[in-house]
């Protein structure tokens, strides 16, 4: 019998153990007992574990994978994507991407001799156009960070199928909202510390593809790399995803009327929300997703000061990541971004003056207040 994605969230996707226990358990252990000759399914928890079995089970399920893998955070199962990439290989990446990708791409240009080619995701066939017989795998963010630019998953996926691999972050929106994978995707990747855990304690990250060629060459890094990830937060990131989709459309649902409150500001000089009609690639969003999530980028006019602005709030957090039930806020800048050179920054757009906002779960007329109040005091 196949499940709404609401159910199957909640339900186990792997066998229950021993006392048969409703709650996912944690097996906190190193190793397992083995019987000589007869190696069982789990030997050694750096290269699996049950608990974390279950996570990627979900995982696989919620994105339509065959094959899931966790990470100990975003940027190691990235690494796994990446580790693909032979030596002096090519790999094309979106212009706008979360800073620790773009370190991690510029390390492997310098040490292991991979052109990366940077460009702009939203016009498909122009992106597609730098796809040479060198470049093996193509890695977009969709919405981007910060600046929630939309690519076409679909139309990327059969310019570049038979060429390279498709990667496809899936952090900001999730599968509640939007499915890669169906789109034509190669494989999917997360940052499962953001809105799959949504509770701000846990570091995860997950893959999931439908190709065993690209599940073996990531279970391969796993195992040698030791980044799996551990017992007790595959735990947290399992729990969390069972009120996933509950959350996705309460943020979802606070994003969409903070936009319209920041839209009608006065000291607001634009808005960057792939929910509103506003937004240059709104029917791209329309017709590949089925929500709009909850992070919003957004730039101060010249008669406001983010400092001030930030120092002001009460109720939101000014701290990196996103995706939990508290709100944060974040200066891309100076922040999540710093690690790319100044000159990039700023040719993205990634200004002093952009703020990314993580709308949480929190009562949205408060999250309202409480950036009114902000921006009374920083003018």
């Amino acid at each position: 019998m196949k499940f709404s994605l609401e159910t199957a969230l909640i339900h186990p996707h792997t066998k229950r153990h021993g006392y048969r226990a409703l709650a996912c358990p944690i097996y906190q252990t190193s190793t397992y007992e083995n019987r000589f000759m007869s190696p069982g399914v789990y030997s050694y928890t750096r290269v699996s574990n049950p608990t974390r079995h279950e996570l990627e089970a979900v995982a696989g399920a919620a994105e339509g994978g065959r094959y899931a893998s966790a990470f100990s955070s975003g940027l190691a199962a990235v690494a796994s994507l990446f580790s693909i990439v032979p030596s002096g290989g090519s790999v094309l990446a979106g212009s706008d991407i979360y800073g620790g990708t773009y370190r991690m791409l510029s390390d492997m240009s310098e040490k292991r001799g991979v052109t990366v080619v940077f460009a702009d995701p939203t016009d498909a066939a122009d992106f597609c156009s730098h796809i040479t017989k060198e470049v093996s795998l193509v890695f977009i963010e969709t919405p981007t960070n910060p600046l929630m630019k939309v690519a076409d998953i679909g139309e990327i996926a059969r310019r570049s199928a038979g060429r390279a691999i498709l990667v496809c972050d899936n952090t900001f929106l999730t599968p509640v909202f939007q499915k890669p994978l169906a789109l034509g995707a190669d494989a999917v990747v997360h940052s499962a510390t953001k809105y799959l855990c949504g509770h701000h304690d846990a570091t995860a990250g997950l893959v999931i593809t439908n190709r065993k060629d690209i599940a073996d060459e990531v279970d391969f890094y796993l195992r040698t790399a030791g980044s799996g990830l551990s017992p007790f937060d595959s735990f947290l990131v399992r729990r969390g995803m069972e009120t996933l989709v509950l959350r996705m459309e309460r943020h979802a649902a606070n994003a969409m009327r903070v936009n319209a409150f920041l839209r009608s500001h006065p000291l607001i000089e634009e808005v960057l929300f792939v929910g509103d009609p506003n937004h240059p690639q709104y029917e791209i969003s329309k017709k590949q997703t089925t929500g709009c999530g909850g992070m919003i980028s957004f730039r101060l006019n010249e008669k406001a000061d983010a400092g001030k602005f930030i120092s002001a709030l009460k109720l939101i957090t000014f701290a990196e990541s996103l995706g939990g039930n508290a709100s944060l806020i974040t200066h891309p800048y100076t922040q999540t971004h710093a690690s790319l050179p100044e000159e990039v920054r700023l040719k993205n757009g990634v200004t002093p003056t952009l703020l990314r906002l993580s709308c949480g779960t929190e009562a949205a007329d408060d999250i309202i207040s409480d950036i009114a109040f902000a921006l009374d005091a920083c003018s």
